[in-house]
């Protein structure tokens, strides 16, 4: 049995189906898309943000030489369908524990529908399926855990008991609220830290979605003083994240994304950096420095299609970080 930290991620699964196109058809418009989507040729993959989220901080924990490597394990739900077959088998092949996933006669395994330009930006469709029925008040065989990793893929009834889930088993609860499904203040206060871009910060403060970037991460950081959540951390694309703490205003930290050579797919990316972020926190890392090796990891994402598919290995997000950190 590992004697190490455990993460416990909550959150949605779903067999995601790739399509490859020129460019994004207009209202009413046909195009042909390119076959073979992903890497290997094919159009399907695992998704769910919970899903994605597992696999990386599964992958983050690899390695980790004389120190006792993270269990992450997954409370979701899946149906019972050859769709649910091959989404626990891949996940169980990327060292996710999935004793906690269950399994529901009453609806199929979550479906996405993913469309990507040459520019690598996607548009997504989602079936939700069984993971309407996921309660993490329901888990009941989780005893203890470092970190519990959820997101805004729930229902909302569902999410306001994620905050009760983290203080039975003693985990810090990070919130990587996308979509914004919810502002439930109790939720959100109970993240430490809440994890959103840009957009989804706009969503949380209630505010324009068009509103200047900086009056965004202003608001957040005073919001944040006030109460809003323990901590927060913006992530940025390529600009990397930034990481608001204490009173919000004054403990701003900008932590840069590795340059990558290609951006194939983005698909994924934030996932990448969410599930890295929560097993570093898991290991005992601060959380500027966790988010260091969560925007590795989400550089090193975009350069394959897919996303649980192109994350890298933890070996490679800890190289990157750390030779970037010395430069």
């Amino acid at each position: 049995m590992s004697t190490g930290p455990v993460v416990l991620v909550c959150g949605t699964v779903n067999i995601d189906t790739f399509v490859r196109v020129d460019a994004f058809p207009t209202a009413g418009e046909t195009v042909i898309a390119t076959p073979g989507a992903l890497s290997d040729g094919g159009n399907r993959a695992l998704g769910g943000k919970g899903a994605n989220q597992a696999v990386a901080a599964a992958r983050f924990a690899e390695d980790r030489g004389s120190d006792p490597a993270a269990t992450v394990r997954l409370i979701a739900t899946v149906g019972e369908d050859a769709a649910g077959d091959t989404a626990l088998g891949v996940l169980q092949d990327a060292g996710v524990d999935v004793s906690g996933v269950a399994r529901t006669a009453d609806a199929p395994t979550g479906q996405a529908f993913i469309m990507n330009d040459t520019a690598g930006e996607n548009i997504i469709i989602v079936t939700s399926g069984a993971n309407t029925v996921t309660d993490p008040s329901s888990c009941a065989g989780e005893e203890s855990a470092d970190v519990l990793l959820a997101q805004g893929e729930l229902t909302p009834e569902h999410s306001a008991a994620l905050p009760a889930l983290a203080e039975r088993t003693g985990a810090r609860f990070v919130l990587n609220l996308a979509p914004v499904t919810t502002r439930d203040r109790a939720l959100i206060a109970a993240a430490d830290p809440l994890i959103v871009n840009e957009t989804e910060a706009a969503d949380v403060l209630g505010v324009p979605r068009d509103l200047g970037l900086d009056e965004v991460l202003d608001g957040l950081a005073v919001a944040v003083g006030r109460g809003l959540a323990t901590s927060a951390v913006v992530t940025l694309g390529a600009q990397g994240a930034l990481v608001i703490e204490g009173d919000g205003e004054d403990e701003r930290t900008m932590v840069a994304s590795p340059a990558v050579s290609e951006v194939v797919d983005t698909t994924g990316a934030g996932d990448a950096f969410a599930g890295t972020l929560a097993t570093a926190l898991a290991e005992g890392m601060a959380l500027v420095d966790a988010a260091r090796y969560a925007a590795a990891a989400g550089s090193l994402a975009v350069r394959a299609a897919g996303a649980a598919s192109s994350y890298a290995p933890g070996d490679a997000v800890r190289n990157l970080a750390e030779n970037c950190a010395d430069r």
